[in-house]
């Protein structure tokens, strides 16, 4: 083996050589950095099924997934969307990794800044995206100002500058992913003249024009053409050695323009050191080891089969190229891909869509229920909950399966979490009261919480490797969920006291649906600041245990203990007399302000140990959502005082 690696090691030495010899030679043609697909005028004819390559692992984000979350991650970071027209996300992204070409008008990227595309000097579109052909003929200003944007100290970095940093970014991963499989294409770089080195390559003789692919297959025959070389002035070059320099030449531009590919589907052989590589990548470091030799042969096939059409071919390829990986992964590789038909599952149930959809419906037959006395809305409405609730609870415990952990790590994953836990808690509520109250909380906590939490999924992956501060099972068990459930428990409590005010302006007259609804807003909130104060306990003693210390006035940690304050402070207000009903109404709903700060507020501030989840856009609405509840407030309490109810 060690032969096998100083000879490639050897060739790409002797293609460096050559480059440097022939580098001022203007009759021997430089490859083209434009050039990916040769196959401007023709189109893919596809393949019917790509059940083969949805499968296919691949490691991003620091964890291995099947493709077609990798497929609907890239286009939504692209796009904000998971499908492109009529095609899926994965049926888009077999395109534009096959046939890249064929994705070059497609409008994809998002840009909703307009002083970008002033800039870039591109007309606006209705609906925000654009194509790469458009991008491209602004690239040189792009990443001008990109670069200008990223020196800007972080906190000092406005909108534009981030948006800008984005679209760069997302250009500079939708160019290096095009790339991925071009080693398979025939290619005009490739094209030999010279029948002399046809044969010395052993090449198909009817072909003419070669892949990238097919030269380095016969490095060992190239480099024993290329050694005489050195040896001879250029004047005294004929025919055969110029064209074998201009291939080595070629080579050596082609390993170069496409390293650092970040479509990472090859594990390397060394299991103590997970790295995964892209085809190009394993090609210029490990192309002389039979199994990835072989592997980077597959994927080549693969292709061949998309563009011509060939089921079987592109499957046989695909089989072929999963059972080598497979073979040789870690254990723990091979555990993430056995979870990969698990995860695949998930994707397909579009289980939080139909979550939602029943959320919403139950809500809707509230307001009907309304205008009218039937009492099929009620049980109507009832069963919508308890219909959005199991695929809420499966999609959770699916997740729970695929991570192997507590879902709780990101905002995405709290607020589906805490939105499960509400709509629990509404369902008790209805059971023991039969008078709609439960169902209100349910659906409204409920697709509140996950249209919240489908904002934050257009980051990419909501399946995140966990950071350092929460790798820990055991606290992630006990610390996060507990306190993530009083988070929970207060937010209900905060939209009871929305029904408190909205019952007392509609019918101020019945007093006795107000005492129900204050009386189970007053356990709610009992409930709510109980796990919060066991959360924030357990969370110091990991902190002593991680840190060294039960508390340090982290900003995260002061959210929590706001919490705990505010609770406290509510109940021995009402306990003592200071305030009534509508006071402490007025409380709870005063509360979910500081549960928004301590859940997710404390982000915006980037400082302390506590800083993590994706946060983007978050202080506009946050500070909207204060003015709004501010405004509600004010108004239902100035309202209801001229109707004799006291503070």
């Amino acid at each position: 083996m060690w032969t096998q690696n100083k000879k490639y090691t050897l060739f790409f030495a002797a293609c460096l050589t050559a480059l440097m010899t022939v580098a001022g030679l203007v009759s021997l043609p430089i490859a083209s950095a434009q050039e990916i697909c040769p196959l401007n005028t023709m189109k893919p004819k596809k393949v019917n099924s790509l059940e083969i390559f949805k499968r296919m692992p691949i490691l991003s984000q620091g964890r291995i997934k099947p493709m077609e979350t990798y497929a609907q991650s890239f286009l939504l970071q692209l796009s904000g969307k998971t499908s492109y027209g009529k095609e899926s996300a994965l049926q888009w992204f077999a395109r534009f990794s096959f046939a890249p070409r064929t994705t070059f008008n497609d409008k994809v990227f998002l840009i909703n800044n307009p002083e970008i595309l002033e800039a870039l000097k591109i007309d606006p579109e209705k609906k925000h995206r654009y194509s790469y052909q458009q991008l491209e003929q602004g690239y040189a200003k792009l990443e001008e100002l990109a670069r200008v944007a990223h020196s800007i100290d972080e906190k000092s970095q406005s909108v534009v500058d981030k948006e800008l940093m984005r679209v760069y970014s997302n250009f500079e991963v939708y160019v290096r992913l095009s790339g991925a499989f071009s080693y398979g294409f025939q290619h005009p770089d490739f094209t030999i003249n010279v029948p002399e080195v046809i044969d010395l390559l052993q090449l198909p003789k009817d072909q003419g024009s070669y892949s990238f692919y097919d030269v380095i297959d016969k490095a060992d025959l190239l480099q024993q053409a290329s050694d005489p070389l050195d040896k001879k002035i250029f004047k005294d070059w004929g025919e055969t050695d110029k064209e074998v320099a201009r291939l080595m030449n070629a080579i050596y531009f082609w390993t170069d323009h496409y390293a650092n590919c970040p479509l990472e589907i090859i594990p390397t052989l060394d299991l103590e050191n997970e790295q995964w590589f892209s085809p190009m990548d394993i090609i210029r470091t490990a192309f002389y080891e039979p199994a990835l030799h072989l592997e980077v042969k597959y994927l080549r096939d693969m292709t061949l089969g998309y563009w011509s059409g060939s089921q079987l071919e592109f499957d046989i390829a695909g089989r072929a190229f999963m059972d080598s990986v497979t073979k040789r992964l870690s254990s723990k590789e091979a555990t993430a891909v056995q979870k990969i038909p698990l995860e695949l599952f998930y994707n397909k149930l579009m289980l939080f869509l139909w979550a939602k959809l029943f959320y919403g419906l139950a809500f809707m037959l509230f307001l009907f229920s309304l205008t009218s006395d039937k009492k099929w809305f009620y049980q109507l409405s009832l069963t919508s909950v308890l219909l959005g609730f199991i695929p809420h609870i499966s999609a959770l415990i699916l997740r729970i399966l695929i991570m192997s952990r507590p879902p709780v790590s990101n905002l995405y994953e709290t607020f589906i979490f805490v939105g499960l836990i509400a709509v629990i808690l509404g369902i008790i509520l209805e059971v023991i009261n039969k008078n709609w109250l439960g169902i209100v909380v349910s659906s409204v906590c409920g697709v509140v919480a996950l249209f919240i939490a489908g904002k934050f999924s257009n980051d990419g992956d909501t399946m995140q490797v966990l950071v350092a501060v929460l790798n820990s099972n055991f606290w992630l068990s006990t610390h996060v969920t507990s306190i993530t459930i009083g988070y929970a428990g207060c937010c209900v409590a905060g939209i009871m006291g929305h029904v408190y005010l909205l019952q007392a302006m509609t019918k101020p007259e019945d007093k006795k649906r107000l005492d129900v609804t204050y009386r189970n807003m007053l356990g709610i909130l009992g409930f709510g600041l109980t796990m919060t104060f066991l959360g924030t306990t357990l969370g110091g003693i990991w902190a002593d245990q991680s840190w060294g210390r039960f508390w340090g006035w982290d900003p995260k940690e002061n959210g929590a203990l706001l919490i705990i304050l505010w609770c406290a402070i509510i109940f021995h207000a009402r306990i003592s007399k200071l305030i009534n009903p509508l006071g402490f109404a007025v409380g709870c709903i005063s509360l979910l302000t500081v549960v928004m700060w301590a859940w997710f507020g404390v982000n915006l501030l980037s400082v302390g140990l506590h800083s993590y989840g994706f946060t983007s856009g978050i202080a506009n609405t946050l500070a909207l959502y204060v003015i709004a509840e501010s405004i509600f407030t004010v108004v239902a309490v100035g309202l209801l005082s001229k109707k004799g109810f006291k503070f």
